[in-house]
């Protein structure tokens, strides 16, 4: 019984601590308010991500960023799909446009007898035209622990995916701006 509750309790603290984490990172070369109107973005690459948490953070990043642009209407941006991965396409063709990549990994659910904590990282890259190597790097990482008698795991999964997605939106969003 002591031994549930100190790892209940160091969960927690993990939690707390480790809870969310963004970084944003500008390199050489890197172009605020990039004179174009449509940004591409790749699908996100997944490292055993299961599809109920990445679909929908994939699916409201993108909805996020073209809210955004919708409402802002002195730097309004599309943020369009690209329906190949950017090992497929023109490299040439390519390099001549905006384009957004991202990873989704670092996937853990831990379930205890009455508690899971789910773990996810992602990475987002900002490629823009000129330069071989991204212009802007996003690390963003999340906890999240809950009780069974208090949420159901997929609530959870949805939930995760939610706050990753807007944070990441959030943050290329204010470093496109400056913000």
């Amino acid at each position: 019984m002591i031994v549930r509750l100190l790892a209940l309790l160091s969960t927690l603290c993990l939690a707390a601590c480790a809870a969310e984490s963004t970084t944003v990172e500008k390199k050489a070369g890197f172009v605020l308010r990039p004179d174009t109107q449509v940004i591409y973005i790749a699908p996100f690459r997944t490292v055993m991500v299961p599809a109920p948490v990445a679909d929908p953070l994939f699916d409201t990043f993108v909805d996020e960023l073209n809210l955004r642009g919708e409402q802002s209407p002195e730097n309004s941006y599309s943020f369009v799909i690209l329906k190949k991965i950017p090992a497929e396409i023109d490299g040439g063709q390519l390099a001549r446009h905006h384009y957004l990549t991202g990873e989704l990994y670092g996937f853990l659910e831990d379930s205890g007898g009455g508690s899971t904590t789910i773990q996810i990282q992602a990475r987002l890259q900002l490629f823009q035209p000129g330069n071989e190597d991204s212009t802007l790097t996003i690390h963003d990482s999340d906890l999240l622990y809950f009780d069974h008698d208090q949420a159901a795991l997929p609530e959870k999964r949805q939930e995760i995916a939610q706050r990753v997605a807007h944070r990441l939106a959030d943050s290329l969003w204010q470093a496109l701006m400056d913000r």
